[in-house]
């Protein structure tokens, strides 16, 4: 008993130093950040992304991110295989979130491995599924021969869409002008649900919604972009200070601040 208590002990000290820094370093991220999916030809598969100060899970309209993220080689013990790098681990509301990153003969791949109270908010629970490294890192995915992959709609997408299509990315940009300087709308990178189409002022847009990571509750957006025309409005809201944009006209402009708050201040 005293030597299991003992070994106990030795786990979470090995691990406890390096967990009060709250950011992964560069050679962690070098060899383990990015975007890792079940499906790298789908983008509306499940995602786990490993970010320098946060680790962010998401599909369909779940997303649950992590803050101060660290690494713990040792969070296994002597069990760990021999394709085990290393765990991620990051705090979630009211859990963790931790991805176990391993890596074989195809390149890196992680398991999705959240405590009860995160796996809860996750919902489907994803097991041994292999989550690919998709964005071309350190080790790259082996390639394969696949069938031609479908283009996805926008509307099948979350806000990060928008980083997919150049057209509708300048446009966006555009509609921003200087507020582009903000990163979490220059990235949408952050808690975003699902795209969904829309009816507005008589026209038909798809609506876009995201917010600032670990500060929704005062940074958070919900756009409108008509694919027809090539427009892009929104209502971006940023402590306490609302901005239009896009130059939206009236019925639009008057139906932004109801949108905004049904996704944002409604849940």
């Amino acid at each position: 008993m005293n030597r299991l208590i003992c070994s106990a002990i030795f786990t979470l000290a090995a691990s406890a130093p390096a967990w009060s820094q709250g950011k992964l370093d560069a050679d962690t991220m070098k060899h383990f950040g990015g975007t890792y999916m079940l499906d790298c030809g789908n983008n509306a598969s499940a995602k786990a992304t490993v970010f320098a100060d946060a680790l962010v899970f998401l599909q369909g309209d779940k997303r649950v991110a992590g803050a101060k993220p660290d690494s713990a080689a040792s969070f296994y013990g002597s069990s760990q295989p021999p394709e085990f790098r290393t765990v991620l681990l990051s705090e979630a509301p009211g859990g963790q979130l931790r991805f176990a990153i391993y890596q074989d003969k195809a390149g890196y791949y992680l398991l999705v491995d959240p405590d009860a109270k995160v796996q809860a908010a996750i919902g489907k629970p994803f097991g041994q599924q292999k989550f690919r490294r998709c964005d071309g890192g350190a080790s790259k995915p082996a390639p394969t021969a696949a069938a031609p992959q479908r283009k996805y709609e926008l509307h099948e997408l979350d806000a990060g869409g928008v980083m997919l299509d150049p057209k509708l990315k300048a446009t966006y940009f555009k509609a921003l002008g200087p507020l582009a300087r903000e990163r979490w709308l220059a990235k949408l990178d952050g808690p975003a649900p699902q795209n969904k189409r829309i009816r507005v002022a008589g026209a038909d847009f798809v609506q876009l919604s995201s917010c600032k990571n670990h500060d929704c509750a005062d940074n958070s957006a919900v756009f409108l972009y008509s694919v027809e025309q090539n427009v892009l409005y929104g209502t971006i809201y940023q402590r306490g200070r609302t901005t239009l944009i896009g130059a939206p006209p009236p019925a639009v402009a008057a139906e932004l601040p109801k949108l905004w708050k049904k996704e944002w201040r409604q849940q």
